[in-house]
């Protein structure tokens, strides 16, 4: 259960514009002053921002770019840098979710030492990668020993000098390669130590092995590259190097939190079996269902990629054909790996597979407070801490010293968990995710819509004021649902976007963990910002198998540059016999303190207006609105059945459809 967040008294407050002042900014005298020369220097800049501040519970709040202090005394403006550097040393509170986003003034137009670090990082990082080079014999062995492994060539059984088999050695693992030719047929993953939780999974390990190397349908020896299994190879790598003999084997540990994440998903799937209303589901439509509403799924070596991944969210999930690590829909997940701890404040990485009782469930449940649960908790286990043995070394030596040396030490490795694909979230969001983590993250200067739209380089872009971003695409239309399954004609629905109370974003990319139960304490929020951006990302980004239209400029955005074939506009008009204008669909987003939409569109002889919230769990709640009826009330439909559809009903349609313009579309058919 995620902690509520805390948010200041204003959402946006009045821009700079808005305040009329009565004397210029007083400059502010901080001791950077005195460094400004030498950070000249650094090929980053500068590094103080009013972005990059902390917050401290103990202050106060900021609203409306000025800063009040006790009453009577004159506020303190706090338009330029140095100010918000100087404040940000006296270690004031600054509540960024509150905090108006008026001094990023000309966003679009600035430098910002941020995005100069980022592009410099990745033009470095580009000049200096490492070219897998195509699959061939000299092409295997220069890429594991890139990455620290020992290699050992023997002749295959054929006795043929052309082929032959690669023994890839780690401290903990072996890869053999057969190759002939430079052309790869077979792969197996072997650990040096037996262990059941590993070796059930080292076939699906070794099959996504030869598939990286293998030559598929339409391959060649000179379009086969390494790429794919450079990633992988380097995964298992990063395991191995921190892996410690004995003592310490990082995929036993990772093995070990899969079985008590995949007992905790059984467990869930036998009891959304015992549901009525799901009763006709079959097992892996049940396993899906889990992966969105309940603790996720856990899996090992899926989709291509060595690892476990912990799927909590889908595209297409409410489909009959939707299945588990499949490929065919878009899938949000968190893979979970080792890291070393560096300077964090951390809890080392245990090798258990107990990190949840067997019942799942506690017998008598009570809660933090010691009072009984409402409803079943977690029975989370804490599995003793994993030490590693003296070494040999420091047994032999004498002395005091030797003695504190050679007592069982604790890892310097942590689990980290890295989100895929990371997951753009409001300021206020981020800190309760690294709050549960207890991870002290950088804090990012952009706002939530230019993370989740970026602004087109040399837009003029204000981010104090209201932003306007238009897409016009079409929307597959049926007219009657008796004929549902005949091709559905296209109508273009013009989407307009409209911030008008910008906050802060930042972009969740990865987190140390201490215990799996910091993963599942997310979900419902990491649910819930996965399915805002998949409702506005199918309204205002092209969508596959349906053409582009001409899209229309806008006030203070500029177009969003689109390309178009002619093909596909003569498909387009084809099927707009009735030349309709395209319908008008206005989105108001406002992400403080819980993500709301507004929608307003043409309906019947008016506008109709709803608002909703995208709640925890990606679940949807009509807040109000001007169009639906009484909730008990019954709407005829088409085929002359009367069938009771309440606001939950609608709200359920949205989140089965995953998308507004369907959404539109089926209110208007329903209704009109």
């Amino acid at each position: 259960m995620s902690t509520p967040m805390r948010h200041g008294p204003s959402q946006q407050g009045r821009t700079p514009s808005q305040h009329p002042t009565t004397a210029p900014t007083p400059q502010a005298s901080t001791p950077f002053s005195t460094t400004q020369a030498a950070a000249a220097l650094s090929p980053h800049g500068p590094r103080s921002s009013p972005q990059q501040l902390k917050k401290s519970p103990a202050t106060g709040t900021l609203s409306s770019g000025v800063m009040s202090s006790q009453p009577g005394n004159p506020p303190l403006n706090f338009d330029s840098p140095s100010a918000a550097a100087a404040l940000g040393g006296l270690g004031l509170d600054i509540n960024l979710d509150s905090l108006n986003v008026g001094g990023l003034v000309g966003g679009a137009n600035r430098s910002d030492e941020d995005d100069r670090q980022k592009r410099m990082d990745a033009t470095i990082a580009a000049l200096l990668a490492f070219d897998t080079g195509r699959v061939s014999n000299d092409g295997l062995e220069r890429l594991a020993v890139r990455n620290g492994f020992e290699c050992l060539w023997e002749t295959a059984g054929t006795g043929s000098g052309n082929d032959k088999v690669l023994i890839i050695a780690g401290r903990t693992l072996a890869l053999e390669v057969g190759i002939k030719n430079h052309v790869v047929y077979h792969a197996s993953l072997t650990f040096n130590e037996p262990s059941p939780s590993l070796d059930k999974h080292v076939e699906k390990a070794s099959a996504i092995i030869l598939k990286d190397l293998a030559l598929g349908p339409g391959e060649s020896l000179l379009t086969k590259k390494l790429s794919k299994f450079r990633v992988n190879l380097e995964r298992l790598a990063t395991l191995d190097k921190m892996s410690i003999t004995p003592g310490l084997n990082c995929h036993e540990a990772i093995a070990g939190v899969w079985e008590s994440l995949e007992r905790l998903h059984r467990w869930d799937v036998e009891r959304l079996r015992e549901d009525p209303t799901l009763s006709s589901k079959s097992e892996e439509n049940l396993r899906v269902f889990a992966l969105f509403s309940r603790h996720g799924c856990p899996l090992m070596h899926t989709r291509g990629r060595i690892g476990l991944t912990l799927e909590y969210w889908k595209q297409h999930r409410m489909r009959p054909s939707a299945t588990v690590g499949d490929d065919k829909a878009k899938t949000w997940g968190v893979l979970i790996d080792c890291a070393p701890a560096s300077s964090m404040v951390y809890t080392p990485v245990r090798v258990s597979d107990k990190w949840i009782g067997p019942n799942i469930v506690k017998t008598n449940p009570m809660d933090d407070e010691g009072m009984p649960a409402t409803g079943p908790l977690l029975d989370w286990l804490e599995p003793p801490n994993t030490l590693l043995p003296p070494t040999e070394e420091t047994k032999s030596e004498g002395g005091l010293e030797s003695a504190a040396l050679s007592a069982p030490r604790p890892l310097d490795v942590v689990f980290m968990a890295t989100f895929d694909p990371p997951v753009i979230v409001t300021h206020g969001v981020a800190m309760e995710i690294y709050k549960i983590s207890a991870f002290n993250a950088p804090l990012s200067s952009s706002t939530f819509d230019n993370l989740l739209f970026p602004v087109t380089e040399g837009v003029n872009y204000d981010p104090s004021e209201p932003r306007v971003m238009e897409f016009t695409q079409t929307v597959p239309v049926w007219t009657d649902i008796r004929k549902a399954k005949e091709m559905p004609s296209l109508k273009a629905h013009k989407n307009t976007l409209i911030v008008d109370k910008p906050v802060y974003g930042h972009v969740v990319t990865h987190v140390p963990i201490s215990h799996p139960k910091d993963l599942i304490a997310m979900l419902p929020l990491l649910r819930q910002y996965a399915f805002l951006s998949l409702l506005l990302t199918n309204s205002f980004k092209p969508q596959e198998g349906r053409p582009l239209l001409p899209q229309p400029s806008t006030s203070n955005e500029g177009t969003l540059n689109m390309r178009r074939t002619d093909r596909d506009l003569q498909d387009f008009m084809s099927q707009q016999r009735d030349a309709s204008e395209p319908l008008k669909v206005d989105i108001v987003l406002s992400a403080h303190p819980i993500p709301r939409l507004q929608l307003v569109f043409p309906f019947r002889r008016s506008t109709a207006v709803i608002n909703l919230e995208i709640q925890l769990n990606g679940k949807v709640h009509i807040v109000s609105d001007n169009i639906f009826s009484d909730i008990e009330s019954e709407v005829p439909r088409s085929q002359g059945k009367r069938q009771p559809l309440t606001r939950r009903v609608f709200a359920q349609k949205l989140e089965d459809c995953e998308n507004i313009d369907f959404w539109v579309e089926f209110i208007k058919f329903t209704l009109e």
